[in-house]
């Protein structure tokens, strides 16, 4: 679907992956709820959310990452050919490393240009514009944003109406793994759902307040389990019509 997406050129598109941290920002921060409320996708990037969709009677059985979105559209747009991409995010240090590994793993892919935006808590009107401006004027298949939540799906929300490119993917910490910078974790550990238990032994000085928000987002889903439940068996309840 994602790779469809690439194709056509009616509008901008973008996904937007989402795991238990990001979804307690959200109720923070209303920009970053809108974002993703009005993202095209939205994707189960970690196992709380597959936990919550269980405990809430969803559907939600399997989790994708940013780097297995990236990877998957990747390799669709490689074997079909023709097609470019733009990579926004990251260190110049990095972008360099992404330009060869891509050239090695997608040589029918082109990179229609990179791009390291200043080092910042927030974009200002002229950086908005100034990155936007390198976009358009390549105008990418695919624009890969590795900003960093909430400031990557924040920022496509801000500027989805003046860039000229399909498909957008807010794509995180996917920039360092492809890169090299990060090891992947091993497959076992994805497939125990213990991603979040990896990364933070591997950075535990900037992941380990992050992942406080993760027995805050699963009480705030048994809650509203809980409050479902009572609404259903309370005798105010108007009945059903017939």
């Amino acid at each position: 679907m994602l790779a469809e997406w690439a194709r056509r050129r009616d509008r901008l598109r973008y996904f937007a992956c989402v795991n238990a941290h990001s979804a307690e920002m959200a109720h923070r921060d209303s920009t970053f709820m809108a974002a993703l409320r009005q993202a095209d996708l939205l994707v189960a990037d970690g196992f709380g959310v597959i936990l919550a969709s269980r405990i809430l009677g969803g559907r939600i059985r399997e989790r994708a990452t940013g780097p297995d979105l990236f990877m998957a559209v990747s390799d669709a747009l490689d074997r079909e050919g023709g097609r470019s991409v733009f990579y926004l995010g990251g260190s110049e240090e990095t972008l360099e490393k992404i330009r060869i590994k891509h050239g090695e793993c997608f040589a029918n892919l082109d990179i229609a240009g990179v791009y390291s935006p200043p080092f910042k808590a927030s974009f200002s009107s002229a950086d908005m514009e100034a990155m936007a401006e390198r976009v358009n004027r390549v105008s990418p298949d695919v624009l890969w944003v590795g900003l960093g939540a909430p400031k990557q799906e924040k920022w496509i929300l801000c500027n989805r109406d003046r860039l000229r490119v399909p498909l957008c993917g807010p794509v995180g910490a996917m920039f360092d793994y492809f890169a090299g910078n990060v090891p992947m974790p091993p497959k076992w550990v994805e497939r125990a759902g213990l991603h979040w238990a990896y990364r933070l032994a591997k950075d535990p000085r900037r992941l380990w307040r992050r992942n406080l928000d993760s027995p805050l987002f699963l009480a705030r889903v048994v809650a509203d389990r809980l409050r479902a439940g009572c609404a259903a068996k309370s005798p105010l309840k108007p009945p059903s019509s017939p």
